[in-house]
């Protein structure tokens, strides 16, 4: 039971951070909004979580982890409960934001008590199956919300609900803190190949992970899809990286980080650059899948190389956080991107896939 805590907590995070991305003209009419306003929202969830785990890991690198999880769940199951009734939008963000600070707590502390519970020489595949995990969050959230939507888009976060109540009452394991931990790394901080990887991070967050809304308008306006249609073609994505993504890990363990790092950053490019001038939906959901599958297995593998370096307990947050600045900017940068170029704006997310494959085959790093 709480090995299936660790894993339920790399789900939910993404489940809900996800969770409007097929609704929002449904999400607006609710709250009588525009759509721009409505995919502030998304953003209002992801900024002061990505924000916070700037910070949270040093904050929490004193405190045994399995309380830090507690804690942040405890908060996050009465904010999920009232995303089910409130008839204000700014009530809405207030609490759907609660629940993004309170992520910032988990993802980073449930990666560092599975480093703690697995041997080195497995921890890739084990990153990979918690990156599994959250791209089954990813999977399932645009096809819970499509379908939820036929009655209320609102019922879609009872499952946050539900996860967060499951992990209050299986509790995850306990670990020493990560400042007492025995497998600390030694060392000087390797600020140079840190750098490299925040960056890739945010790359990855803004020009894959943040783009679900657009692939969603995207395949709706090109394809004449309704709520349910572009879910599934969204959630495509998911089931894809949820699918890879522990396989994916397997080879940064026996293959080496680089080799990972380039080649996913260049299939994701690849796939960005056919989406938007795919023929049929079939094609455009399989290059979306792709996408997401190398975007997944990217940042597993920056993960990797960050927890086993030194002083990667703590920095472990500080590094994901650029991917969810990312993943939050998205929304803001390339809404008006796609409303002035149209689909040509997928093809600057691909030249910034490049950009980051190029920086990660330069990188010193050794792992």
């Amino acid at each position: 039971m709480q090995g299936a805590a660790i894993l339920v907590g790399g789900f939910v995070g993404p489940f809900t951070g996800q969770a409007l991305a097929v609704v929002l003209p449904e999400f607006a009419e609710t709250f009588g909004i525009s759509v721009s306003q409505a995919a502030w929202t998304i953003t209002a969830y992801l900024l002061p979580f990505s924000v916070m785990l700037l910070v949270s890991g040093r904050l929490v690198r004193g405190f045994e982890p399995h309380r830090v999880v507690w804690t942040a769940y405890a908060v996050t199951l009465p904010m999920a409960l009232l995303l089910l009734v409130t008839p204000s939008w700014t009530l809405f963000l207030l609490c759907y934001s609660t629940i993004g600070i309170a992520n910032a707590f988990t993802t980073p502390v449930l990666q560092n008590i599975l480093r703690e519970l697995t041997p080195p020489e497995m921890l890739g595949k084990a990153l990979g199956t918690y990156a599994a995990m959250q791209s089954l969050g990813m999977l399932t959230a645009p096809l819970v919300t499509g379908l939820s939507s036929l009655l209320s888009w609102r019922l879609t976060f009872l499952v946050t609900a539900a996860s967060a109540a499951f992990i209050l009452l299986a509790r995850v394991p306990a670990v020493p803190a990560p400042a007492a931990s025995p497998q600390k790394v030694r060392g000087r901080v390797q600020w140079g190949p840190t750098l490299i990887h925040m960056l890739t991070g945010f790359i990855v967050g803004i020009g894959i992970i943040g783009l679900g809304f657009l692939t969603s308008l995207q395949v709706g306006e090109q394809f004449g899809l309704g709520p349910v249609g572009r879910g599934a073609v969204v959630m495509c994505g998911g089931a894809a990286a949820f699918l890879a993504s522990p396989r994916i890990g397997a080879m940064a363990d026996r293959y080496g980080v680089r080799a990972v790092l380039v080649s996913g950053s260049l299939l994701g490019a690849v796939a960005l650059l056919i989406l938007p001038v795919a023929p049929w939906v079939g094609v455009a959901a399989l290059m979306w899948a792709l996408a997401v599958m190398a975007a997944q297995g990217v940042q597993a593998t920056v993960n990797l190389a960050v927890i086993s370096a030194p002083g990667g307990p703590s920095l472990i947050s500080t590094v994901q956080a650029f991917r969810f600045f990312g993943s939050a900017a998205a929304p803001a940068v390339f809404l008006p991107v796609y409303l002035g170029i149209g689909p040509a704006a997928f093809w600057v997310a691909a030249a910034a896939l490049v950009l980051a494959a190029g920086a990660q085959a330069l990188n010193p790093q050794r792992v």
